[in-house]
C-alpha cells in the first residue's frame, strides 16, 4: 500500500511530464535525497503490474513512464485521494482554513492537528503563514488561549475565500472538474449545479472557459451550502440599483430561480450580487471572440479607457520594439480581459492560473513583456497584478508574437481544439499551430464542458486538447498548453504518419548565456541564507565590477516587488528596470542550500541579469536560453556541483 508521500513522488512525476532529479524531490517534499532513494525503491515494487514504471539514470533523474493500463491507474491513484494534498506543507493551510471557515466557534489547534495528522507545534507555524493569506481576503483570524482560532468577516468575504482555498487545494484537471470538486461539498449534487450552469448558458448565449465555469461551480456550491447553514449577504440598496441595469443581472436571477427550484434554497439580493459579482470577474469566450473580430464595439462602450489602454500597448511595443500595437485581436482581447481582471481584483478574487509555473518556464521574455505592462497599468490605473494577473497576459503577448511569425510564412488537416484555461491560451495554442501547420483548418474551439459538440462536427482528422480527455470515435491528442518540441512532433506524427523524426538539440544553445558570464562576477556554493542576501551580494559584485550604477540593487528590488524572478525549478533571474545597466553581464550565483524565493518556490541558481532590454534580438535570445537551461537537469546538476568558473565553461561547450 502506498503512503501519502509516496503518491506525492509519484504525483511529481506524472504532472511534470519529465525528469526530476532526486534534489528536486527532496525539496519538493521538504525530506532528504535519501529519503527519496528509500520511497522510490518501495513505489517501484507497488507499482508492478500496474503497467507504470519508475526508471532512473545518473545525470538525468528520475522519471514515469506507463502504458494505457498504467495512465488509467495513475489518474485514478492521484484523482481520487482526497486529502493527499493535506500533507504537503505548503498545502496544508489551506485544509486548515476550510476547518475554520465551516465553524462558527473556536476550533482549537489540538483537533486540527489530530485531523491532519500532524503535531500542534506545526499547526502553530501553518496558522502564522495562514494569516497573511486571510488579510488578503479582507478577513481577521482570531486567536483565545484554551479555546483556539476562529475567522471573522462579512459573508461575501467568507465565500470569497473559501472559493480561493478550494482553488488553492485542487485544479480542476479536465472533464473531472465535478469530481474533484464534491468531496467538499457533501450533501450537495453538484451535476444538478453543472446543468444550471449549462441551461444559462444556453439560454443567454455565453460561454464560460473552463477556469471560469469551476470558479462559479465552486462559488454556486458555496452559496447553497452557506444558505443551508442560514448563512445570507447583504448589499445596500444604491449599489443594488446600479447591478440591475447590468445584463448580467437577468442571469443571476435566473440561476437564482434554478437554486431555488433544486435545491430549496431562496437567495437575498445580497447572494444574487455575489453571483453578480463572480460572473462579471469571469472569462467568457463569447465577448473575447466578439470584440476581437469588431473592435469598433469596444470604442463606442468605452473610448476615453480604449484610447488609454492603446497608449499603454504603444509604450510596451516601443521599450520592446514589438508589433503589438498593429495586433487588433491583441488588443480587443486583453481589453476584454483585463476588464474582468480588473474586476475580480476590485472583489478580492483571486483566481489562480494554472499554468503559471510552466508560462514563467517556457515564455520567460513574454513573461518580462507583461510585467513591464503590468507596470503601466499599476501606474495608470493604480491595480496592483500579481504573478497569476501578469501570466494571463503574457499568453495573450505569446500569441500575439507567434501569429506575427505566422504571417512571415503561408495539407490541410481539420481538427477541434479543446483549451481549459481560457481566451489567452487558446489563442496562444491557435497562433503556434498555425505557425508550424498554416494550411490546418481549425473547425473550432471549445472548452471541455461542451466536449458533447465535438462529434457533431463533420470531416474532423482529430482533436488537440490541452486537457487529458478521451473522446470516443475520434483520435484525441492531448499537448501542453504552451505547445513544446514533443506536442509538436505528436501533431506532426498524426498527419503523417511513420515520417517524423525527433530534432535534435543543437549543440552549444547556451553559448549566448556563457558569453555574458565572467569569473569575477560569480560567485560559486554561497552560504547565504536569504533571497535579500543574496541580492545584494550579487548585486554588489556587479556593482563593484562596473556593470550597473548604484542604482541598480534598489531597482531590482522593485522588480522583484512586481513579480517574483524565480522560474523554472531551482532558478531566478533578478534584474532591473531599465536604465542601470553599463555594460552588459550576467552575474551567476549557486547557493549551498536552497533559499524561499517567493510563494514557497525554492532557489538555488541566480542569474542576474545586467542586459540592455533595447538589445532587441539577443535580449530575446537571452531569455530562450534562460528557458531552456531550467529543463535541462544534467546542467543544473553541474551547475551546482561545480566548485570553479572554469567547471561552469565545460557546461556551455
Amino acid at each position: 500500500m502506498l503512503l501519502p508521500r509516496e503518491k506525492r513522488v509519484i504525483e511529481l512525476l506524472y504532472r511534470s511530464k519529465g525528469e526530476l532529479t532526486t534534489t528536486e524531490l527532496a525539496n519538493s517534499l521538504n525530506i532528504s535525497q535519501r529519503t527519496v532513494k528509500t520511497d522510490v525503491k518501495k513505489i517501484k515494487e507497488e507499482l508492478k503490474s500496474t503497467g507504470c514504471m519508475i526508471h532512473a539514470k545518473a545525470g538525468k533523474g528520475l522519471w514515469l513512464s506507463y502504458d494505457e493500463d498504467g495512465r488509467k491507474f495513475l489518474d485514478n491513484l492521484l484523482l481520487n485521494q482526497r486529502n493527499l494534498s493535506s500533507f504537503i506543507p505548503e498545502v496544508r493551510k489551506y485544509y486548515i482554513a476550510l476547518q475554520l471557515l465551516d465553524s462558527d466557534d473556536f476550533v482549537s489547534m489540538e483537533s486540527i492537528s489530530h485531523s491532519l495528522y500532524v503535531s500542534k507545534g506545526t499547526i502553530v507555524n501553518d496558522i502564522k503563514k495562514l494569516e497573511i493569506f486571510l488579510e488578503k481576503q479582507g478577513l481577521e483570524l482570531e486567536k483565545k488561549v484554551k479555546y483556539g482560532v476562529r475567522i471573522h468577516g462579512e459573508e461575501n468575504r467568507l465565500r470569497i475565500a473559501k472559493a480561493n482555498v478550494i482553488r488553492s487545494i485542487i485544479v480542476a484537471q479536465g472533464n473531472e472538474a465535478s469530481l474533484k470538486l464534491q468531496p467538499f461539498f457533501e450533501g450537495i449534487d453538484l451535476k444538478s449545479i453543472n446543468e444550471i450552469l449549462q441551461q444559462s448558458e444556453e439560454k443567454f448565449g455565453f460561454v464560460l472557459t473552463d477556469t471560469s465555469y469551476s470558479e462559479m461551480l465552486t462559488n454556486l456550491s458555496i452559496i447553497v451550502k452557506r444558505l443551508f447553514r442560514r448563512k445570507t449577504c447583504f448589499i445596500d440598496e444604491e449599489k443594488l440599483q446600479e447591478y440591475r441595469e447590468k445584463d448580467e443581472w437577468a442571469i443571476c436571477e435566473f440561476m437564482a430561480r434554478k437554486l431555488l427550484d433544486t435545491f430549496g434554497v431562496e437567495l437575498s439580493n445580497g447572494d444574487i450580487t455575489y453571483i453578480y459579482m463572480n460572473l462579471t470577474a469571469a472569462k467568457l469566450l463569447r465577448e473575447a471572440l466578439v470584440y476581437s473580430q469588431e473592435p469598433l464595439c469596444l470604442r463606442e462602450t468605452s473610448p476615453q479607457t480604449l484610447d488609454t489602454w492603446e497608449r499603454i500597448v504603444g509604450q510596451v511595443g516601443e521599450m520592446y520594439e514589438e508589433n503589438l500595437l498593429t495586433d487588433s485581436m491583441f488588443k480587443s482581447a486583453l481589453f476584454v480581459h483585463l476588464n474582468a481582471m480588473f474586476n475580480r481584483l476590485e472583489n478580492k478574487i483571486h483566481m489562480e492560473n494554472p499554468l503559471k509555473s510552466m508560462i514563467k518556464e517556457e515564455l520567460a521574455y513574454e513573461f518580462e513583456v507583461a510585467a513591464y505592462m503590468a507596470g503601466l497599468l499599476y501606474a495608470e490605473y493604480n491595480i496592483e497584478l500579481g504573478e497569476n494577473e501578469i501570466c494571463d497576459i503574457a499568453l495573450y503577448i505569446g500569441a500575439s508574437l507567434e501569429r506575427e511569425k505566422a504571417q512571415r510564412k503561408i495539407e490541410q488537416p481539420r481538427v477541434t481544439i479543446v483549451c481549459g484555461t481560457g481566451m489567452g491560451t487558446s489563442q496562444f495554442v491557435v497562433a503556434k499551430l498555425k505557425l508550424f501547420f498554416p494550411d490546418m483548418i481549425i473547425n473550432k474551439i471549445i472548452p471541455v464542458s461542451r466536449t458533447e459538440k465535438i462529434l457533431d462536427s463533420q470531416g474532423l482528422n482529430f482533436v488537440i486538447s490541452t486537457v487529458p480527455l478521451k473522446c470516443e470515435g475520434i483520435e484525441v491528442i492531448n499537448v501542453s498548453p504552451l505547445l513544446n518540441e514533443n506536442d509538436i512532433s505528436k501533431i506532426k506524427a498524426a498527419i503523417n504518419p511513420g515520417h517524423i523524426k525527433a530534432e535534435k538539440a543543437a549543440n552549444g544553445r547556451y553559448a549566448n548565456l556563457f558569453h555574458l558570464m565572467n569569473t569575477r562576477i560569480s560567485i560559486l556554493k554561497c552560504d547565504c541564507r536569504s533571497k535579500e542576501e543574496a541580492i545584494r551580494l550579487l548585486g554588489g559584485r556587479l556593482y563593484h565590477e562596473g556593470y550597473v550604477d548604484e542604482g541598480f540593487i534598489d531597482s531590482v528590488f522593485v522588480r522583484e516587488d512586481l513579480a517574483p524572478t524565480s522560474i523554472g525549478y531551482t532558478f531566478a533571474i533578478p534584474h532591473a528596470y531599465e536604465g542601470h545597466v553599463k555594460k552588459q553581464g550576467i552575474g551567476l550565483m549557486t547557493l549551498k542550500h536552497p533559499v524561499i524565493w517567493d510563494n514557497e518556490e525554492k532557489v538555488q541558481i541566480i542569474l542576474m541579469l545586467s542586459i540592455d532590454v533595447k538589445l532587441k534580438e539577443s535580449f530575446k535570445v537571452i531569455f530562450n536560453e534562460l528557458a531552456n537551461i531550467t529543463k535541462d537537469m544534467m546542467a543544473v546538476d553541474q551547475i551546482l556541483n561545480a566548485d570553479k568558473f572554469s567547471d561552469i565553461s565545460k557546461i556551455f561547450k
